[in-house]
């Protein structure tokens, strides 16, 4: 489901999600001879509400398998929202015998939070039970 999200309402939807479930992150970013990964399960450490009108950043730390964290932030412009695409998460199976590389199959107990193309959260838990929780 795509959906368009303030600021606000992204900031309260992680951190209502982040409240049930792990937030795990893949930050990727291309550059001029590769890319770059960040890697981690990420916390909410901040976000603005309704009531915090000067303040437009979310706030998040991620922690990696040997670090004690990396933040990033969000921060909202006046007047845009962010892209935001949930959906069941998707993999790959290859069969024993190989005869079908490509094999794309969807697993409905995980899913994706994705914010544009670079962003990417993974949740254990349906796509629907994500949306349920952003729509509250």
């Amino acid at each position: 489901m795509k959906l368009e999200l303030t600021v606000f309402q992204l900031g309260k939807a992680l951190k209502d999600i982040e409240s049930q479930y792990d937030l795990n992150l893949l930050v990727k970013q291309d550059l001029s001879g590769g890319w770059i990964t960040i890697v981690g399960q990420a916390k909410i450490t901040n976000y603005p509400t309704e009531e915090s009108r000067g303040n437009n950043i979310i706030s998040v730390n991620i922690k990696g398998s040997t670090s004690e964290g990396t933040a990033i932030k969000f921060i909202g412009a006046k007047g845009k929202k962010f892209n935001v695409d949930i959906s069941p998460a998707k993999y790959k199976s290859i069969p024993k015998n190989g005869i079908t590389l490509n094999q794309v199959k969807i697993n409905k107990n995980e899913c994706t939070l994705r914010i544009d193309d670079n962003i990417i959260f993974t949740l254990k838990e349906s796509a629907e039970k994500i949306i349920s929780i952003i729509n509250e």
